[in-house]
C-alpha cells in the first residue's frame, strides 16, 4: 500500500442507510465510490404539502422506522432506476416501495402527508430546495440550540456547499446532510459513555464506517485525524470536518428499543464542543470489509 504511515485500527461495523433519516443496515462489506457507500440514503421521504425533503430534524418519528434494500443497490442510480427497499414501522408493520399502499401507509405512520422519493439528479433542483431559504433561526431550531446558546462556525465548510445549503434540503443530486460519508470511533462513543453515564449506541449517530482503534481508549480519537488520509481496504478517504450533532442523538428510537435522552445532546456540547465523528469524502473508490486494518497515509490528498 502506497505510504502508508501508521496502522490506526480496523473497520469494526459498516452500515448504509437505504432512506434519509430510517434506520439502516449492518454489512460485512461494502463499496465506497465518490458519492459515499453505494446505496446510502438513495431514498429519501417527502412533504407533499410543503414541499419538501423531510428528515428526523423535522419529523422525529423517521428515526423508528427501519428500511432495507429488496434487491442490490447500484452506483450512481437515480430516479427511476433506484433498487427497491422495504420499510418497517415502529409498529413492526412493513410496507414496500413499489406497493401502491405505500403513500397511504406512510401517512398513517408519520402523521402527515408523506412520500417516499428517489433521489433525483443534480439538474432537477426543485425536488431538493427548500420553499424558503434557512434562516439563523431555522439553523438553531435545527441543532437544538436554546437561547442562549451561539451559532456553530460553518466556515470550515466550503462555499459552494454552504450555498447550495441556504436554499436546499441536501446538495442537489444527493441525499445525505452535507458529506458523503460519517465515520465514528468507538473511542469517542466510551468516552462520552464514561464521562455522562449516558447510553451511547452507534445507532442514535448513524455512522458508515465505526472503527475500533489499535489502541482504545475513551478519547475523540477522529478528531486528530482531521486534514488526514485514511487507507481502508482497496479505498482512500480524506477526513473533511468534524460532524456537528444536533438534537436527533437524543430522541427516542423506538423501533430499535431506544429511550429518548434528552441529556444525550447536551453532554455532547459540554464534552466535544457539538462534534461527534468526523465528515468525509472518497479520494479513491474501492470496496471496504469489516475487520479491514485502517492506516493514516502519509502526504496530503
Amino acid at each position: 500500500m502506497e505510504g502508508l504511515k501508521m496502522l490506526l485500527g480496523k473497520v469494526s461495523q459498516l452500515w448504509r442507510y437505504p432512506v434519509k433519516s430510517l434506520g439502516g443496515e449492518a454489512m460485512e462489506c461494502a463499496r465506497l465510490t465518490h458519492s459515499g457507500l453505494v446505496g446510502d440514503r438513495h431514498w429519501a421521504i417527502y412533504d407533499p404539502q410543503a414541499p419538501v425533503i423531510r428528515s428526523a430534524k423535522q419529523w422525529p418519528a423517521l428515526l423508528s422506522m427501519q428500511a432495507r434494500y429488496l434487491s442490490a443497490p447500484g452506483d450512481g442510480d437515480y430516479h427511476p432506476r433506484v433498487a427497491a427497499v422495504n420499510l418497517t414501522a415502529a409498529d413492526g408493520t412493513q410496507c414496500a416501495s413499489d406497493n401502491h399502499h405505500l403513500t397511504a401507509w406512510l401517512s398513517r405512520q408519520l402523521g402527515h402527508p408523506a412520500q417516499l422519493r428517489a433521489r433525483e439528479p443534480a439538474a432537477n433542483l426543485d425536488f431538493y430546495r427548500l420553499p424558503t431559504a434557512r434562516s439563523t433561526e431555522d439553523i438553531a431550531a435545527e441543532l437544538g440550540l436554546s437561547a442562549n446558546d451561539s451559532l456553530p462556525d460553518f466556515s470550515i465548510d466550503s462555499t459552494e456547499l454552504a450555498n447550495a445549503l441556504a436554499t436546499c434540503a441536501t446538495p442537489p443530486g444527493a441525499l445525505y446532510d452535507a458529506y458523503p460519508l460519517h465515520v465514528l470511533t468507538q473511542d469517542s462513543l466510551h468516552y462520552i459513555e464514561q464521562a455522562s453515564g449516558l447510553n451511547t449506541d452507534c445507532r442514535r449517530f448513524r455512522p458508515n464506517l465505526l472503527l475500533e482503534t489499535a489502541h482504545p481508549s475513551p478519547r475523540l480519537t477522529e478528531q486528530e485525524w482531521l486534514g488526514a488520509s485514511l487507507a481502508i481496504g482497496e479505498a482512500l478517504i480524506h477526513i473533511h470536518t468534524p460532524t456537528l450533532r444536533c438534537s436527533m442523538p437524543g430522541r427516542e428510537q423506538a423501533g430499535f428499543g431506544l429511550a429518548a435522552q434528552p441529556a444525550l445532546p447536551r453532554a455532547i456540547a459540554q464534552l466535544a464542543g457539538r462534534n461527534l465523528g468526523v465528515n468525509a469524502r472518497v479520494l479513491r473508490p474501492g470496496t471496504v470489509t469489516v475487520g479491514d486494518p485502517v492506516y493514516l497515509t502519509q502526504g496530503d490528498p
